[in-house]
C-alpha cells in the first residue's frame, strides 16, 4: 500500500509475475477496479520494456501472459485522477490503453529508471519519487472523493451511494457531479467494480464459505443477484473464475 503522503494520489501499487517456465502463454482476465493505472512492463524473453497506461475499463479484459512476464503499477485513485493526469478521466471509459506519449509529466524519464530496478520494492521507489516531481498546484485531489473511495474501500462496494452521500455531507448530486469528474466514473460505477472485486478476492480466500452466505456478507440480495452481476461484469461464472483462479499463486490480494 501507498505510504500515508501519497494515499490522497494511489489507491495501492501492485505486482504481477509470470514464472520462467516452458509454456507458450495464458490468457489472464483482468477485473475492473475502477483505476486508471500506470505499468512497467519488463519481459526478459522478448527483450520487452515498456510503460502502460490503462483506462477505465467496467468490464473484465483478457490479456495474454508469456514466461518471465514482469508487471509493476501503480493504481491511481480516483480522488486524484483528474488532476494528476491533467485531463478529463471521463474520456478514458471503455478505452483498454491510453496514449502514454500525451502525459510527459507523468512518464518522462520513468522507462530508464524502471529497467533499472531489481524488484518491486525499488519500483515504488521510482513511482513516489516521480510523484514528489510533479506540480499538481493547490488542490492535488478531491477530499471528499477520497473519504468517499476510503468508505467505498472499507465497505468492500457494499453502501447505497445515497448513504454514502449523507455520510459526506452531500447531496446525491453533488456527489455524482464531484466523483465523475475527478474519475471519469459514476459513483455507482465505481462501487460496482469494487464489489465485484471484493467478491472475486473472497471466491479466492474463503473457498469453503456457501454461496448463500457469501452473498449475504458481499451485500447481494440472493445469491442469484451475485451470480448475475459477476457474470456480467466478468463474463464468466463464479464458479469457473474459482476453478482458474487455483492455478494462479496469489501474495497480497487487494479488493
Amino acid at each position: 500500500m501507498p505510504k500515508s503522503k501519497f494515499s490522497p494520489l494511489v489507491l495501492s501499487f501492485w505486482e504481477f509475475t509470470a514464472a520462467g517456465e516452458n509454456f507458450a502463454s495464458i490468457q489472464h482476465e483482468v477485473f475492473p477496479d475502477g483505476c486508471v493505472s500506470l505499468l512497467y512492463h519488463r519481459n526478459e524473453n522478448f527483450n520487452l520494456k515498456q510503460l502502460i497506461l490503462s483506462g477505465l475499463n467496467l468490464e473484465s479484459v483478457v490479456a495474454p501472459v508469456f514466461p518471465t512476464d514482469v508487471y509493476w503499477a501503480m493504481r491511481i485513485s480516483p480522488a486524484a485522477c483528474a488532476n494528476l493526469l491533467r485531463a478529463d478521466p471521463a474520456d478514458f471509459v471503455g478505452k483498454r490503453r491510453l496514449e502514454i506519449e500525451k502525459f510527459p509529466h507523468l512518464t518522462d524519464g520513468l522507462l530508464e529508471k524502471f529497467n533499472g530496478c531489481r524488484n518491486f520494492d525499488e519500483a515504488v521507489a521510482v513511482y513516489e519519487n516521480q510523484l514528489r516531481k510533479i506540480d499538481l498546484g493547490k488542490k492535488s485531489f478531491d477530499e471528499k472523493i477520497e473519504q468517499a473511495v476510503k468508505i467505498i474501500e472499507q465497505r468492500s462496494g457494499e453502501i447505497k451511494i445515497s448513504e454514502l452521500a449523507e455520510q459526506l455531507n452531500l447531496s446525491v448530486r453533488q456527489l455524482e457531479r464531484r466523483f465523475k469528474s475527478s474519475s471519469g466514473l459514476t459513483p455507482k460505477q465505481f462501487v460496482r467494480a469494487r464489489r465485484i472485486r471484493a467478491t472475486a478476492v473472497d471466491l479466492i480466500e474463503n473457498e469453503s464459505v456457501n454461496w448463500a452466505n457469501r452473498a449475504a456478507e458481499m451485500g447481494f440480495s440472493d445469491q442469484s443477484h451475485l451470480i448475475h452481476e459477476f457474470v456480467s461484469v466478468t463474463k464468466r461464472s463464479p464458479n469457473s473464475f474459482a476453478e482458474k483462479v487455483k492455478q494462479i499463486k496469489h501474495g497480497n490480494l487487494i479488493k
